[in-house]
Order: structure tokens, then sequence, then C-alpha cells
């Protein structure tokens, strides 16, 4: 049996007034169908990226993320509030030790230490989606549903081979970013942050515990100096950055181990200089998931370090770093 179109089944009485007034009306049904994103899908994803930079340091909220990476998978129950324009996060381990983390900083746009594994997947801070939109092809790419809420489903495309792609699922009420994939250049998931159950409600006492537990000095990890522009660590420049890269913050401690962190706004890596020299350690690199880790011995100002690019980026980009890192003196 032929399938009738659908036009076969009106009355063939209908006279071409009715038939042209009928066609205007399905055709306006049909166009107020359409999803936003579909009419103008790039201001729509700017905007959705401007909540989700919004949402982290503005929403109290509460409830189960998994994280995925080399066969590693981590369950963790985390508590977020914020007062005062100060985060505080907790995070309690479901699986594999039993191990607490407290986490603050005053900055929405410091990044935390910590667990650098999970953290890479966190919500980033982004000071203008537009800026993406020089090194990522940005695309609005639907709807689909993560831990019960809508999301809006949004491709990251690098524009070069020198950083990894992502796919975010966003709450379409909140902006808080739910699931988080990473994606090689061959568009093979490397890693996966996925909220399995989230609630923007969180009770007072359990907010005081955290907030009073932090500020009676309990342990936490703060996040890193800022820059704030400054030029880099005296004495150390990477003379060669990926387009787009920028000295994000910078730590160094009284015994002269220094962290740089760089960001492209969404992309992140470290530079580690150990003035130990590692004696122990050979020049290698590694790779777990999507974070490499490029070691490299440099001399600079008459004794050896050790030199580690560590981050979720290309292992040839983190090599082609480690190579560029130079001593220009104190």
């Amino acid at each position: 049996m032929r399938p009738r179109l659908f036009w076969s089944f009106l009355p063939t009485a209908l006279s071409p007034a009715h038939m042209a007034k009928l066609t205007v009306t399905l055709m306006s049904l049909f166009l107020l169908s359409i999803p936003a994103w579909a009419v103008d899908g790039e201001e729509a994803v700017q905007d959705i990226l401007n909540r989700m930079s919004q949402a982290n340091r503005e929403l109290d909220y509460q409830g189960i993320f998994t994280y995925e990476y080399a066969g590693v998978l981590k369950s963790v129950r985390v508590t977020h509030v914020v007062r005062d324009g100060v985060g505080y996060e907790r995070w309690f381990y479901l699986n594999g030790p039993r191990q607490e983390v407290l986490r603050f900083g005053p900055d929405s746009d410091c990044p935390f230490g910590g667990d650098a594994q999970i953290q890479g997947q966190m919500p980033p801070a982004l000071k203008d989606s537009r800026l993406l939109q020089n090194y990522y092809e940005l695309q609005l790419r639907g709807e689909d549903r993560v831990a019960d809420r809508s999301v809006w489903i949004i491709h990251l495309v690098p524009r070069d081979l020198l950083r990894y792609g992502y796919v975010f699922a966003i709450d379409q009420q909140t902006g808080l970013l739910l699931q988080s994939l990473l994606l090689d250049s061959d568009k093979r998931v490397m890693e996966r942050f996925q909220y399995m159950d989230v609630s923007y409600v969180v009770e007072p006492d359990v907010a005081r515990v955290i907030v009073d537990q932090l500020d009676a000095g309990g342990t936490a990890t703060r996040c890193l100096q800022a820059s704030r522009g400054a030029p880099l660590s005296a004495g150390w420049q990477a003379e060669w950055l990926p387009p787009g890269f920028n000295l994000a913050s910078r730590d160094r401690d009284e015994n002269g181990f220094e962290t740089q962190l760089f960001s492209d706004g969404l992309s992140v890596f470290s530079i580690f200089f150990d003035p130990s020299g590692g004696k122990q350690l050979p020049e290698v690199q590694a790779q777990r998931g999507a974070t490499v880790a490029q070691m490299a011995r440099v001399e600079g100002g008459g004794r050896d370090y050790l030199v580690s690019v560590v981050g979720e980026i290309p292992i040839e980009t983190a090599q082609r770093i480690a190579g560029y890192v130079k001593y220009s003196g104190e």
C-alpha cells in the first residue's frame, strides 16, 4: 500500500481560498515549533556560555557527579554555596579511599588546585565567550536531558590541533554545567564529567557547617594567586605558547618551586619549575586520559631545574611548550 500524503486526507471540497488559509496556518505552526537556537545560533551560544560562567559563582547547589578518565571512574558528592561573593565547596568521594576536600576562593576567575583531573572538567570562568570564537567554533546542537534536567548541548570545536574540543550540556533554567565531554582530534571521548543528581536547594545548616569549618581555619585548597596581568616569573619565560593562551595565575613557595597556570579561556595547562632538578627523574612524557605531562631538565641561574608541562592539551603541544621554556636571568 502506497503511503498517502498529508494533503490527500483533506476534503476535496475545500475552496482555493480555504486551502490558502490552511496553508498559511500550517506554515505558521511549523515556524513557531522551531526552537530559538535554530533561528539565532551564534547569539544564543554566547548567552548560554555567559550564563554558565555566572552560575558557578552565584548559585547554591548540591549533587553527585561522576568523572571518568583512562578507565577510572570517580563519584563525588559536592555542596557549593556562595556567601558575600566567596564560593565554598565540599567534595566527598563516594568510591575509593574516604576523602573529603574543602575548597574556597574570593575570586570567580581564580583557579583552584586540588584534584587536577577533576578540576580540568569543572565549569570554566569565561570572561568573554566571544573571545573563544578566535580558537573554537561554537555550535548549538540541540537539547537533551542530564540528571533529569533539560539541557542545551553546545559543541566547542577547536580551530587548530593545539587544543582539544569539548561538548557541554548546560542546564536550561540555571546555566549550571551538568555534563562535559573532552574530545580528541578524532572526536573520541577522552574524559567525561557528568552530574547524576543535582538540587539547587542547600539547607542553611549544611551551608553554615561548610562556611564555619573554613572560617575556623579548616584545611582547605585555596585558589592560586592570580597574576593580574603581571609578567612571567622573574628568570623564566615560555617563548612559545599556543595562540590565545595567557598567564592566568602564579604561585611560588619559599623553596623556589613555582607553578604558572595558562588558559585560553577554556583549556588549561600548568608549567612547574622544580629547583631540586629532579635528579632521580628522567626526562619523560606521560599521558593519562586527556592529561599529559612533559618533563625536561633546563639549566637556569647556574642550577638544574626540572620543568614539567602538565595539562589537558595534546602531547605535541606540551612538547613544544617545554622545548621553548628559557631562563632569562633574575
